[in-house]
C-alpha cells in the first residue's frame, strides 16, 4: 500500500509569499507551478495551457499574472 505523500508549495504572487500543502502521489516543477496558479487563482483551462508540452506557456502565463518564484518539497 502507498503512503500518502504531501507536499510543500510556496510561491509569490503580486509579490506576496504563500504557502500550502498539497497531497500527491508525486511531484515536479511543472506539478507545482500548476496549483501554485490555482491555489492563486489564477484563470486555467486545463489543457489548453497546461499539457506535458505546455509546460513553458503555463509558466509565462503565472508570470504575466503576477505568480512567480514557485518552490516545492517533499514533507516529511
Amino acid at each position: 500500500m502507498n503512503r500518502p505523500r504531501h507536499f510543500q508549495i510556496t510561491y509569490c504572487f503580486n509579490k506576496q509569499r504563500h504557502i500550502f500543502v498539497q497531497p500527491d502521489s508525486h511531484m515536479t516543477d511543472e506539478d507545482a507551478w500548476y496549483y501554485a496558479c490555482l491555489h492563486a487563482g489564477v484563470d486555467l483551462v486545463y489543457g489548453e495551457i497546461h499539457s506535458e508540452h505546455n509546460d513553458a506557456q503555463l509558466r509565462e502565463h503565472a508570470e504575466k499574472s503576477g505568480l512567480t518564484q514557485v518552490k516545492w518539497e517533499e514533507l516529511p
